[in-house]
C-alpha cells in the first residue's frame, strides 16, 4: 500500500515547540473587554462554555495511523511575505486576485486535528495530511481548523498551542500551500456564534500573520443561527452586528483590520454556512472580504441547482464565494443523498462555471479516503449500488474522493506558479 508519512525523525526534532506542559488546561470563562489599538471598540459579549466535545463522523481517531515512514520531499521556500498592511491577495468585485494579478481560486482540504479535544496527539496526523494535499491531491490550499478555547486555556494564552498552529502553517507553506485558518468550536465548547473570545482570538492570530498574505482568516466555522426564512433580516442583523451575547462578523473584521492585517477574510453564512441568502443589505466592510458556504447535500432543500442558486449561487457574480467545506460520503448523518454519483458531477461543474473555490472535508477514512491510505480516494464504484449507510471506512468505502481529486488536477493552480 502506497502511503504518505512525514519522517518521524523530522517530527521529533520539532515536537518540543508545541508539546503542552503538565498542569495546563484551565479554560477561560471570563468575559473579554478588549480596547483595540487606535479604536474605542469594547467587546463585552459574555459566554459560559459548557463542555460538549464532538468527534468527526466515521474513520479512525486522528493521530492513530499506523502508516510507514518515508522521508519528506520539500518544495522550495515561499518568497518573502509582504510587509504589514500589504496583501498579495486582493478582492476585486467577485474575484480574489493573486500576486500575479490574475484570479486565484482556492482548492484544498480541511484538516481538523488542532480543533480536536486531544490536539497534541493529532498534530502528527495533520502534518501527514498537509503533505498529501500538496503531493497527491494537487491542492493549493489547506484549511486548518483552530479552537479558540484551546488557545486561551492558559493566561494570557497557551503558547504551546499557538506554536502548534504556527508549525502547521509553516509545514503547509513548506509544501507550497496557502492556508485558511478557521475558528472552530464544535469539538470544544460548541459555541453557536462568535463571542468575545472569538474576537480576542482574531486579534492575536491577525497580529501574528499580518505580514503573511498567504494566510487567510475564516472568521467562524458554521454559524448556527437558523434564519426563517433564509433571508430574515433580523437574523442577518445579528450575523452582521451581533446581539443576544454574540459578536457580529463586522466586529471580527474590524478586529482583524485594527491590527494592520490586510489578509483575506472569509465570512461564512448562516444555518451552519448553508446559506448567504440574507447577505444583500448586510455586506461587510473593511476590504478583502470574501464569503463562504458549506453546501453539503443535506436533504432535498440543499441539494438541487435551484437551492444552490437561491442560497449562494446568485451572489457569485457580485462577491467572491468559496465552498470552504464540503463532502459526499456514506453516512446517515444528513449529508448523503441517494443520487450522489450523478449529483456530485453536476455540483462540481456548477462550481467550475462560477469560479467558486472548493475546500473538501476531509482526509478521514471513509470520507475522502479508503482505510488509512492518504493516496487512496473513495469513489463511486461501477456496478456497486450507492447507499447512505454509516461506518464504511475500509477498502470498499464509496464517496466523492476520486471526483474531488480529479477536479483539483484539472482546476488547481499551484501557489508556486503565481508567486
Amino acid at each position: 500500500m502506497q502511503s504518505v508519512h512525514i519522517a518521524q525523525a523530522w517530527r521529533r526534532s520539532r515536537k518540543n515547540s508545541w508539546k503542552r506542559p503538565e498542569g495546563s488546561g484551565a479554560r477561560a470563562t471570563a468575559c473579554l473587554l478588549a480596547l483595540l489599538t487606535g479604536a474605542a471598540l469594547a467587546l463585552t459579549a459574555c459566554s459560559s462554555p459548557s463542555s460538549a466535545p464532538g468527534s468527526p463522523p466515521g474513520g479512525i481517531e486522528a493521530g492513530q495511523s499506523p502508516l510507514p515512514t518515508v522521508a519528506p520531499t520539500r518544495l522550495p521556500a515561499k518568497k518573502p511575505a509582504a510587509p504589514p498592511g500589504v496583501s498579495a491577495y486582493t478582492v476585486r468585485s467577485n474575484v480574489i486576485l493573486g500576486p500575479d494579478r490574475k484570479p486565484f481560486v482556492p482548492y484544498g482540504i480541511t484538516i481538523i486535528g488542532l480543533a480536536a479535544s486531544k490536539w497534541q496527539s493529532s498534530f502528527a496526523w495533520d502534518e501527514e495530511q498537509i503533505e498529501a494535499i500538496a503531493r497527491y491531491w494537487h491542492g493549493n490550499t489547506v484549511r486548518i481548523q483552530v479552537a479558540p478555547p484551546d488557545l486561551f486555556d492558559a493566561s494570557p494564552y497557551n503558547k504551546q498551542y499557538l506554536a502548534a498552529v504556527e508549525e502547521a502553517v509553516a509545514t503547509a507553506q513548506d509544501f507550497g500551500l496557502n492556508v485558511i485558518l478557521s475558528a472552530q468550536y464544535e469539538r470544544t465548547t460548541n459555541q453557536a456564534m462568535p463571542n468575545a473570545v472569538t474576537a480576542r482570538f482574531w486579534q492575536l492570530i491577525a497580529a501574528t500573520y499580518k505580514a503573511d498574505p498567504g494566510v487567510w482568516f475564516d472568521l467562524f466555522n458554521e454559524p448556527a443561527l437558523v434564519p426563517v426564512p433564509a433571508d430574515n433580516p433580523q437574523d442577518w442583523d445579528i450575523w452582521q452586528d451581533g446581539g443576544h451575547g454574540f459578536v457580529g462578523m463586522q466586529t471580527l473584521v474590524d478586529v482583524v483590520r485594527a491590527t494592520g492585517a490586510r489578509n483575506v477574510v472569509l465570512a461564512e453564512g448562516l444555518e451552519k454556512a448553508r446559506t448567504l441568502a440574507g447577505l444583500p443589505g448586510h455586506w461587510l466592510t473593511g476590504g478583502n472580504v470574501a464569503y463562504a458556504v458549506h453546501p453539503y447535500f443535506a436533504g432535498p432543500y440543499w441539494s438541487t441547482p435551484q437551492a444552490w442558486e437561491a442560497n449562494w449561487g446568485d451572489l457569485t457574480g457580485t462577491v467572491p464565494v468559496v465552498a470552504d467545506e464540503w463532502g459526499e460520503f456514506q453516512t446517515t448523518g444528513g449529508s448523503c443523498v441517494d443520487k450522489a454519483p450523478a449529483l456530485v458531477r453536476y455540483f462540481l461543474s456548477y462550481l467550475s462555471d462560477r469560479q467558486v473555490g472548493l475546500v473538501a472535508w476531509s482526509l478521514l477514512p471513509g470520507v475522502l479516503i479508503r482505510g488509512n491510505n492518504l493516496d487512496d480516494p473513495t469513489a463511486f464504484n461501477p456496478g456497486v449500488a450507492w447507499t447512505c449507510r454509516p461506518g464504511n471506512s475500509g477498502p470498499r468505502a464509496q464517496g466523492a474522493g476520486q471526483a474531488v481529486r480529479d477536479y483539483f488536477f484539472t482546476h488547481s493552480v499551484p501557489v508556486s506558479a503565481i508567486t
